[in-house]
């Protein structure tokens, strides 16, 4: 385990006892909404604290990520994030820091020139093989394509440009066919449910990714009345309504559903989001199970001996993805 992998085992431990330690990768990111939106806004989590990424830049101004030994390269979800986290503040500045704006902008037109096609899809590519999972690159990741679709229909809400809206619109087709036709659904117990990790092995239905990629759709449909992105929005609502109760341990939430029935609880950072995510979604779809399961979790997540039993689990019997950049 290099020094990186060691420094980020331990700050996943300390978080459990202590959030404000939490480094750029652990974070916890609130829900900024309490109600459902009437128009395009502030993204539904609070991303500031993305906006203060430490890692290296292209001349251009968008962040370069390490996956292992690699060389830095582009990761869809890492610009997206920070493109959100930048986004927040220049709303916190009333709209008026041009620097902020202009940041913001590059991250989406590096989207825009960065589009990458497959069997007629096109989206953005996540470039590194997951052997666990059995995905080999280029693949789609449907958290990285709702994200985008987040990011791109608020640099049309600022800028009225077209191309932000059309490589939004060319991102959907991804979530209407399966993992094995190329797109991003998988099913569990016959539920479909869009893949942050496409596995073509098994459905790996990781929560957090999951309701990312309802988020981008929701906003697509809320800021252009796209009827296909409504439809699979209701579909993504439907299917997590069905399957939330499997992320469930009773004391904790599931990261995925991978290894199922097997327990797999989520790190406590990864609770927290979930929490904090199903907070969000109970405000744009005032459906009461996910505030019923959002209370149940955060609740949870302050008794101390839930957290000691969760983190002792995690050290003595999870695999070693426990402690990867995932989970």
């Amino acid at each position: 385990m290099k020094l990186k992998k060691y420094k980020d085992y331990f700050n996943k431990i300390a978080v459990f006892y202590n959030s404000s330690s939490a480094n750029y990768w652990n974070t916890i990111t609130p829900c900024a909404v309490n109600e459902k939106p009437s128009g395009l806004g502030k993204y539904y989590l609070d991303f500031i604290s993305k906006a203060d990424f430490s890692g290296k830049f292209d001349d251009r101004g968008v962040p370069l990520y390490r996956y292992g030994d690699s060389e830095p390269f582009h990761h869809p979800i890492v610009i997206c994030q920070y493109a959100l986290g930048l986004f927040e503040k220049y709303i916190q500045s009333g709209y008026k820091d041009a620097e902020l704006k202009k940041r913001f902008l590059n991250q989406a037109d590096w989207l825009v020139s960065n589009v990458d096609e497959q069997n007629n899809l096109k989206g953005w590519f996540v470039n590194y093989d997951i052997p666990d999972y059995k995905l080999k690159a280029p693949w789609f990741s449907a958290m990285a394509q709702g994200e985008a679709i987040s990011v791109l229909t608020r640099a049309h809400l600022l800028t009225a440009e077209k191309k932000y809206l059309d490589a939004a619109d060319a991102a959907l087709d991804i979530f209407t066919l399966p993992v094995r036709e190329g797109g991003v659904v998988n099913y569990f117990k016959d539920i479909p449910v869009y893949e942050e990790y496409p596995s073509p092995y098994k459905t790996v239905a990781v929560l957090n990714g999951f309701i990312f990629s309802l988020f981008g759709l929701f906003d697509i449909y809320l800021h252009t009345k796209n009827e296909k992105a409504k439809e699979l929005f209701q579909q993504g609502v439907d299917s997590l309504k069905r399957l939330i109760k499997f992320y469930d341990l009773g004391y904790w939430s599931q990261y995925y559903l991978f290894d199922y029935p097997k327990k797999y609880p989520a790190s406590y950072t990864y609770h927290l989001l979930a929490a904090e995510q199903l907070k969000a979604m109970f405000a744009l779809t005032e459906k009461e199970i996910f505030k019923e399961y959002s209370d149940k979790w955060f609740l949870q997540s302050r008794k101390f001996y839930n957290k000691t039993r969760v983190l002792f689990s995690k050290i003595l019997y999870a695999r070693k993805l426990s402690w990867s950049d995932t989970g």
